[in-house]
């Protein structure tokens, strides 16, 4: 009996964890902890940019939107120069659904959601670092329901020129 009730906290334990959003853990792979694989069919979500091309330390608006009002629980959201995490993320504190977490090598440097709720929509702002050069793509995982998300969906390239 107490080895259950020890299982059933740890179970406890990480489904809270994750309702308050992705770990730091999950950076690399974008897998959620949620032993079940990934769905194989296509997104029912869409990753929003702004602008298609800016400059260096120029910032974006990048939204995460379900179609026909497809609603999500979670999220974890990177920008990628190839498998680099690249920029920083600007959140309002204000914001009830999502927060940035620092992923390894940088800060603020992804975003997730901050609680368990249904979302349609959420709007975050990206600034490339004023060094940067490339073609970023943005890279969501996105939770529909604890055995239904999709891993690491990519966006349109954000092309990064020069100042």
């Amino acid at each position: 009996m107490f080895r259950f009730l020890i299982f059933l906290g740890s179970i406890v334990a990480v489904t809270y964890a994750h309702s308050v959003g992705a770990p730091a853990s999950a950076c690399e792979s974008m897998t959620p902890g949620h032993l079940v694989d990934p769905q194989t069919t296509p997104s029912p979500y869409d990753i929003l940019l702004s602008k298609n091309s800016i400059l260096g330390g120029e910032s974006i608006t990048v939204t995460i939107k379900g179609r026909d009002k497809e609603e999500f629980k979670g999220i974890l959201l990177q920008a990628r120069l190839g498998d680099k995490i690249v920029g920083t993320f600007d959140v309002d504190p204000a914001d009830t659904n999502v927060q940035t977490i620092d992923c390894p090598k940088g800060e603020r440097n992804a975003v997730t959601h901050k609680n368990a709720e249904n979302k349609s929509e959420v709007s975050v702002r990206w600034i490339a670092p004023p060094d940067l050069v490339g073609d970023v793509v943005f890279k969501l995982t996105v939770v529909k329901e604890f055995k239904t998300f999709w891993v690491a969906q990519s966006s349109s390239p954000l092309s990064i020129h020069r100042q």
